[in-house]
């Protein structure tokens, strides 16, 4: 299998920790703890809305995800501002350094916001080194349909099997290899699950997973 003439990234965990979010969570009424299950509510929501033919972008998932919890609507926003407020983890810029000195493309693909998503980069200086940032908005249907990848695949001008999508969720890198997608795994919060296609490169670290991927 030879090297991904472009990687995909994955935004929310992979590169941006949710973590700074748990003290927003405490300030409308939920627990620090609440982190987990509100994430894991809105992506279980949208799946279902996906499998069922109805998209709902990603702030209109996580509003109805809050108000199932017991928040206020009124108080949404007070979380939604903190999404563009996230710092990278540290090892995301000397990543993106290194793929962008060997002349790798970057792609940003995301179940998020693309505003959003922009502003995280230029926030956290990634901007520059990004060649092309892709929010579901624009195809209409969630990660980890094939549609996604193969989408991005073709916006970047090359076949799905010539690029790579890096992700810490293992129904991410699953739908990117059923698209036809390398995939590169970073242990961010768990795991591998083990029911999912082994992935054709795994770490605990993003520079070692690219590394991984580079040397296929």
């Amino acid at each position: 299998m030879p090297a991904p003439r472009v990687i995909a990234f994955d935004v929310i965990e992979t590169l941006f920790p949710l973590d700074p979010l748990r003290a927003r969570l405490a300030r409308i009424g939920l627990s620090k703890s609440d982190l987990e299950p509100f994430f894991a509510s809105l992506l279980r929501d949208a799946f279902a809305l996906d499998t069922c033919g109805v998209y709902r972008p990603f702030k209109e998932v996580a509003s109805s995800t809050l108000t199932q919890m017991g928040v206020p609507e009124d108080r949404h926003n007070t979380l939604f501002d903190g999404f563009s407020q996230l710092d990278a983890h540290g090892d995301v810029r000397p990543t993106f350094e290194r793929l962008q000195g060997e002349g790798v493309p970057i792609l940003c693909l995301t179940n998020g916001n693309p505003d959003v998503t922009r502003t995280l980069l230029d926030r956290n200086a990634l901007g520059d080194l990004v060649t092309r940032t892709i929010s579901i908005d624009e195809i209409g249907v969630w990660k980890p349909r094939a549609q996604v990848y193969t989408y991005a695949a073709n916006q970047m001008h090359v076949a799905p099997g010539e690029m790579a999508l890096v992700a810490c969720h293992a129904w991410d890198c699953q739908g990117a290899m059923s698209a036809g997608l390398i995939s590169g795994y970073v242990k961010r919060t768990q795991p591998y699950g083990t029911a999912m296609t082994e992935p054709h490169a795994m770490s605990d670290t993003l520079p070692e997973t690219v590394d991984q991927l580079l040397r296929l």
